[in-house]
């Protein structure tokens, strides 16, 4: 065999021998990084931190669990709550809201006019009903509700779409019903849409919020998921949660403190009130009353 026949020999030789090592290299590492490693780690979750490793689930008693046929949640996870005698959350974009097999935000810029003035969509012919629907609520609309819901006073002003002249107040029932409902479509329509407006339309804003309202109140997280709100969130629904409960604003206060998770180390992140479990701690010591059942005022007279 000539030296040529035998380089060339070597050089298939040691091609296979790179080959068979990086099968078994990979085979090796797979072994290792998607079976052992994810075992070890499984392993180590449940034994220190089992529940943090399932999840975070809670009980309606607000204790922890690791049965998810007992769980009512995650804190972890949002959820919706609209009741008047419950913390309310942030809003969410994730699914239909809170959802957690859709995580995710609206995904509008902070110049959006969706974002910020809400969107309606009349239907397609020909189809009539309804009239018009309300496709994406909006900041000005979320900020209304929760003033409205914590007792925030303000004034609706009428002005020019294109921001010149002096705004002439507007009677929040003008756009209420009897019932004192919002119409949130007439609310959407008449808030400014720039840059579609006509400059001579007259639109409608709010202005002189009698307490400021916390940015994490009408708007939502990245992921729609957060369970947390802020303190200044949490302060300002607590009178409206007190009154419904029947109890004081300082015992409210004490779960507000008991449930506020504090930052990371004491310096990483800002401190954030958990609802999902102060609503059931909540719930736990301070149930919302019953409303009395109608009883007959006199007695059926014996025959």
């Amino acid at each position: 065999m000539s030296n040529i026949e035998t380089r060339e020999e070597e050089s298939r030789e040691s091609l296979l021998g790179q080959i068979w090592a990086s099968i078994g290299m990979t085979i090796v590492l797979g072994i290792i990084c998607c079976g052992l490693y994810p075992l070890v780690v499984w392993g180590i979750g449940q034994l220190i931190f089992p529940h943090q490793a399932n999840g975070s689930l809670v009980k309606k008693d607000g204790t922890p669990t690791s049965d998810d046929t007992q769980a009512v949640g995650s804190a972890l996870i949002g959820q919706n709550f609209s009741a008047p005698g419950y913390f309310h959350p942030r809003p969410s974009s994730a699914g239909a809201g809170y959802d957690a097999t859709s995580s995710g935000g609206s995904n509008l810029g902070p110049l959006s006019d969706q974002l910020i003035n809400g969107k309606t969509t009349s239907p397609t012919p020909p189809a009539t009903q309804p009239a018009e629907s309300l496709t994406f609520d909006g900041i000005r609309l979320r900020t209304l509700h929760y003033a409205l819901d914590n007792g925030i006073s303000f004034k609706l002003y009428s002005v020019r779409s294109d921001g010149t002249g002096s705004g002439t107040e507007v009677p929040l029932s003008k756009f209420a019903d009897s019932q004192g409902n919002l119409n949130d479509i007439a609310l959407v329509d008449a808030f400014p849409h720039p840059p579609t407006d006509p400059t001579d339309r007259m639109t409608t804003i709010a202005d002189d919020f009698s307490t400021p309202i916390p940015g994490d109140a009408v708007t939502g997280s990245g992921s729609g998921l957060d369970p947390h709100i802020s303190p200044a969130n949490a302060q300002i629904q607590e009178a409206r949660v007190a009154k419904t409960r029947g109890i004081t604003a300082e015992q409210v206060q004490a779960l507000i403190d008991e449930h506020t998770d504090r930052p990371g180390l004491g310096v990483f992140g800002d401190p954030g009130v958990n609802v999902l479990p102060l609503n059931l701690a909540l719930d736990a010591k301070y149930p919302i009353p019953t409303a009395p059942s109608a009883t007959a005022t006199t007695q059926p007279t014996a025959k």
